[in-house]
């Protein structure tokens, strides 16, 4: 009777084991579409923050290609396929989560260096 309840014991034990690691993750976000929205939503909030106190770095997402009549201006296009948010978005499209999770999470990382670089250099001014 022990040997039974300690084996299903265990069984239990590996399926629920099991059940908690059904997604990868990358940092906080499951490597998956849903994790994917949640770190873009999130980076991109940063990344506006970072832009409002004027310390966006121009590899996070600058140029944005949409016109603000929602049109796709071709030349800010290309340049913006070569920033982290425009590899982020090409590796999503083509299913790479966590690739593009992992480019999500760098760009937030320079949005915040950009940040309190621009605080560190507020009063800086010319040398004497």
């Amino acid at each position: 009777m022990i040997q039974k309840a300690t084996l299903a014991g265990i069984i239990l034990a590996g399926l629920v084991g099991l059940s908690g690691c059904s997604a990868a993750k990358v940092g906080m976000y499951n490597a998956d579409e849903a994790g994917y929205k949640m770190a873009l939503a999130d980076t991109t909030a940063t990344v506006d923050k970072a832009k409002k106190a004027g310390a966006e770095w121009r590899d996070i997402r600058w140029p944005n290609p949409v016109k603000k009549d929602g049109s796709i201006n071709k030349k800010k296009a290309k340049s913006h396929a070569k920033t982290l948010f425009g590899k982020a978005e090409k590796a999503a499209k083509e299913g790479d989560f966590t690739t593009a999770i992992k480019l999500l999470n760098k760009a937030a990382k320079q949005a915040e260096v950009g940040m309190q670089q621009a605080e560190s250099q507020k009063n800086a001014g010319p040398h004497s």
